[in-house]
């Protein structure tokens, strides 16, 4: 994969049109990916069951094909719950078979589940240039269990760029929720041109 399918997804100017070119992508995406050493997935996987625990009830937000599912699934995680915005990436990732239900929705909507319905949510590569702005991260603190914990990445290119860091904040500030942990810069996409440093973020849910 190269700087040009980045920039053509990156450069999405609205959900129906992120939509459409994942729907164009789904079926060569995790070929695409192959060999890349994406570590994002694995690492927020990681992280968010090294803080719910094994057992824990997780959603995916955002899940794609899949790729962060089959490593939850690897750790250990109980009931997990896949939503995302394209069709086509669902029907990937129900192909692995990691996935205790999978539906098709926008995080720019309001979640399609109860308040309090998860142990954790996990998102990995969703919130950054063309896909989710910072407007969706209160959805998720809302499912989520007073107590449970919200595991995702950010490029560190994007985090105040796009306003995620100012709403983190502003949801800090209003007891939504508090940061518990944030990891030291890595290149978790890996290879030559198209690496960005990442974090993985962790906010604990406090009702």
């Amino acid at each position: 994969m190269d700087d040009d399918r980045l920039t053509w997804i990156y450069s999405a100017t609205s959900p129906e049109e992120l939509a459409e070119r994942y729907q164009q992508w789904a079926a060569e995406y995790d070929s695409d990916l192959d060999g890349m050493q994406w570590l994002a997935p694995r690492a927020c996987a990681e992280r968010c069951l090294h803080f719910a625990g094994h057992g824990a009830a997780v959603l995916d937000a955002g899940c794609g094909t899949g790729l962060v599912g089959l490593h939850l699934h690897e750790l250990g995680v109980g009931r997990l719950v896949g939503l995302d915005l394209s069709s086509a990436m669902l029907e990937q990732a129900a192909q692995r078979a990691v996935y205790d239900e999978l539906h098709h929705g926008s995080l720019l909507d309001p979640l399609p589940y109860p308040r309090a319905s998860f142990d954790a949510v996990v998102s990995v590569g969703v919130f950054t240039f063309g896909h989710v702005g910072p407007q969706g991260l209160a959805g998720l603190a809302d499912v989520v269990r007073p107590g449970g914990h919200v595991t995702m990445t950010f490029r560190d290119d994007v985090v105040e760029e796009l306003g995620y860091g100012a709403e983190a904040r502003r949801l800090e500030t209003i007891g939504a929720w508090r940061a518990i942990e944030c990891t030291l810069p890595a290149p978790l996409i890996v290879e030559d041109g198209v690496g960005a440093d990442m974090r993985v973020w962790t906010w604990q849910v406090l009702g």
